[in-house]
């Protein structure tokens, strides 16, 4: 009932659409990624350590937070059919 009521739907109904599970994996996916940028830019240049300020790591973590806005705006739309 008071799921009902905030969310507009049932938690099963709002789970189960596409967008909502695409959402939560672009989150979890932009916070690892903005997590682990210093570490992903030393694998990837194959060098023991980085620079804080390094290109890599820069673009590593725009694109981790560009991740992350855009599976919050995804998980911020209502289940389909809803008015």
């Amino acid at each position: 009932m008071v799921s009902t009521l905030i969310l507009g739907a049932t938690f099963g109904e709002w789970i189960s659409t596409w967008y909502h599970i695409v959402a939560i994996v672009l989150i979890v996916i932009g916070i690892a990624t903005f997590i682990l940028s210093n570490r992903l830019a030393m694998v990837i240049k194959k060098q023991d350590k980085v620079e804080y300020n390094d290109k890599l790591v820069i673009i590593l973590r725009t694109v981790g937070l560009i991740l992350f806005v855009v599976g919050i705006i995804l998980f911020c739309l209502p289940p389909k059919g809803m008015n």
